[in-house]
């Protein structure tokens, strides 16, 4: 897998740490990602769909509900108001209907695995639904003909990768979305319909499908460390915002800001064989300035969507606060793996990190893997956890991982303890309620716990001694020098997004990060940490 997946950056982390401890270990199995084996046999377009062993309908209703709430705004995927039509007439004349309508059963039966699984108490052996999924992806040929509905296969190949995603099979959960994704450019979904020459009711249904599987394609891209599947010069249909205004417009639309912010992350602070030099600071700046500008965005959506409503209950808020915050993560994690790898390799026992730009920068990366755990911990608190849906799990473990690392660096960075009895919480409760990759995150956790105690136990690192002022809390110049700042005052300059239960430092402000970027000079840490080297 590329750099930018989660994956990948535990296994150099633990590659690292582990070949610096008294008693190296074998890395892990390289390959170790999928929780079960599933299989289907794909049912040629000749042939007739199995209807035996259905639900009622009223437990497919039941079902269509908690799907339609779980996957927040992604449920955009689904057409409720002719699902609903449709449901109707299928338990009427169910043989007819699914062998005339082939994508739209395949669409029913993710709904039947999504709603057993979100409704499940975590007690059952097995994965609850997967049966309907099995035969929902044996619906969905390698190939589809273009005249045999693409719209219909674009949204049941989207419900597919996010189920395949939910059981970490990410591989395949990939080559889904960039079917979909493939097929709705061929279809011309990201060209704008002109009003007088497509069916309004058709666009607007056109760009939701696009946009959706726009997003969980760039989201995928990240999990496995892929480029994205399509360039944004290329997309010329409009935005959910000018084509409705509505909440799930504009929640659709942050979506995609987010996503095109982690695709700059990726291209930008990434990219191929990238460099620690001066291009690097530059797309480093340009990106806490988009970051700026999605939470100015984000807390206008809060105060006037929610307005005051618990955002702990809104699957869509809490996505997005979520995302914001793993979007902090990505863009600092390859200045920490630099600095880890500088670290082991001179066998410096120096754990301090000079005051500075860089330093806000890491504390900026801190506070968000902190309220990112806080955030869920609240979650699991009111049985409000996604444990099924593989984003709030990918949240968690990115941020207690990197917090995990940035204590090896320097003690001063994560003063708050919490973090670690917050992830493995975290982690039992998915486990509990069945999470099919919760055990598997938790144990590459405790592995990573186990070799930093090791290394930190060497007496390189056992007898280490810091500055004082470097082992207390540091603080953060940027939001202690706005702190008396007019623009608090404004509404969408306050990051009081109410799900965290704490009273700890939320991450900076929008002109906070802008003032960050500004100062931002990263040359100077590498040229002091060079001098001590020498």
């Amino acid at each position: 897998m590329g750099p930018t997946s989660s994956w990948a950056f535990c296994r150099r982390v633990l590659a690292a740490i582990g070949n610096h401890t008294p008693n190296p270990e074998p890395p892990l199995r390289p390959w170790d990602l999928e929780t079960l084996n599933l299989t289907w046999n794909p049912i040629g377009l000749n042939e007739k769909p199995n209807v035996e062993g259905l639900p009622s309908y009223e437990y497919a209703v039941f079902n269509l509900a908690a799907v339609k709430y779980h996957l927040g705004s992604f449920s955009e995927i689904v057409d409720y108001a002719e699902f609903e039509q449709r449901l109707e007439r299928f338990y009427q004349s169910p043989a007819t209907e699914a062998e005339h309508s082939r994508y739209w059963y395949s669409q029913l039966l993710f709904v039947l695995a999504f709603g057993e699984a979100f409704n499940s108490t975590g007690t059952s052996k097995s994965i609850p639904g997967v049966g309907y999924a099995s035969r929902a992806l044996s619906l969905l040929p390698t190939m589809i003909p273009m005249e045999k509905e693409p719209l219909r296969a674009a949204e049941a190949l989207c419900l597919g990768a996010l189920y395949l995603q939910a059981l970490d099979l990410r591989l395949m959960s990939f080559q889904l979305i960039g079917q979909a994704l493939r097929i709705c450019v061929l279809d011309g979904m990201h060209r704008h319909m002109p009003p007088q020459q497509v069916e309004p009711g058709h666009a607007r249904r056109c760009n939701t499908v696009f946009w959706t599987a726009y997003i969980i394609d760039r989201e995928f891209s990240t999990l496995v460390g892929a480029p994205s599947s399509i360039r944004d010069e290329d997309i010329t249909t409009k935005l959910p915002t000018e084509i409705a205004n509505t909440s799930d417009a504009a929640a659709l639309e942050l979506h995609i800001q987010l996503s095109r912010l982690t695709a700059r992350i990726l291209n930008g602070v990434y990219g191929v064989d990238r460099n620690f030099d001066g291009s690097l600071v530059t797309e480093t700046q340009s990106v806490l300035r988009l970051l700026a500008t999605v939470s100015r965005n984000l807390s206008s959506y809060m105060n006037t969507t929610l307005r005051g409503a618990d955002v702990k209950t809104s699957k869509v808020a809490t996505r997005l606060v979520l995302s914001y915050h793993h979007c902090v993560v990505l863009t600092t994690r390859p200045l920490v793996m630099c600095v880890l790898q500088r670290r082991l390799a001179t066998g410096s026992n120096d754990r301090s990190i000079p005051d500075g730009p860089i330093s806000s920068l890491l504390q900026t990366c801190v506070a968000s893997a902190v309220n990112t755990l806080k955030a869920l911990k609240a979650l699991g608190d009111d049985n409000l956890l996604d444990c099924f849906l593989p984003f709030q799990l990918e949240a968690a473990w990115s941020s207690e991982f990197l917090l995990k690392v940035l204590e090896v660096l320097s003690p001063g960075l994560v003063p708050d303890q919490s973090y670690l009895a917050e992830a493995h919480c975290i982690f039992d409760i998915m486990n509990q309620r069945g999470s099919p990759a919760a055990k598997l995150r938790k144990c590459d956790f405790e592995r990573l716990e186990q070799l930093v105690s090791s290394f930190l136990s060497t007496p390189s690192q056992g007898n280490n001694t810091y500055p004082e002022e470097h082992s207390s809390p540091q603080e953060n110049p940027f939001k202690k020098a706005n702190t008396e700042g007019s623009h608090n005052d404004d509404p969408v300059e306050s990051l009081q997004w109410d799900i965290f239960d704490n009273e700890s430092g939320f991450a900076l402000s929008p002109t906070e990060l802008m003032d960050l970027a500004e100062s931002l000079q990263m040359e100077d840490f590498f040229v002091a940490r060079q001098e001590e080297d020498d």
